[in-house]
């Protein structure tokens, strides 16, 4: 889920109350982010698939300037991860999601033309 306020802050408590009404979508933990001038949140119910381990999020980049959260899979990821690699990333997970975040680092937007995959909308 994602939140963005033009005008008041976002609590925490608002926040965990809309991943609360998620949780049956994704049973195996819940974790948020809430930028420093909380105007912008992500939260994540996770249904642990791929990398049950480290693959929790939301997913920063190196210098937390870009976080993501996705419901779905990406195809062909592990391809991906190993350019990613050779690229210079540190990647923190073996998480398909985790290459959606650093390739919008290096395309922008038109990283969507090396994504393909299945996401899922909430019930």
């Amino acid at each position: 889920m994602a939140l963005f306020s033009q005008k008041g802050l976002i609590s925490e408590s608002s926040l965990r109350l809309g991943i609360d009404c998620l949780q049956h979508r994704g049973p195996d933990g819940q974790k948020f982010w809430i930028s420093p001038d909380r105007r912008v949140a992500l939260g994540h119910t996770r249904l642990s698939i791929i990398d049950l381990q480290n693959g929790d999020q939301p997913i920063a980049n190196q210098d937390e300037t870009l976080h993501i959260i996705a419901n779905g899979e990406f195809y062909d990821f592990e391809r991906i991860q190993r350019d990613l690699k050779q690229w210079g990333y540190q990647l923190k997970t073996n998480s398909d999601t985790e290459i959606a975040l650093h390739l919008y680092n290096e395309f922008g937007t038109q990283c969507l033309h090396y994504l393909r995959g299945c996401l899922k909308s909430h019930d």
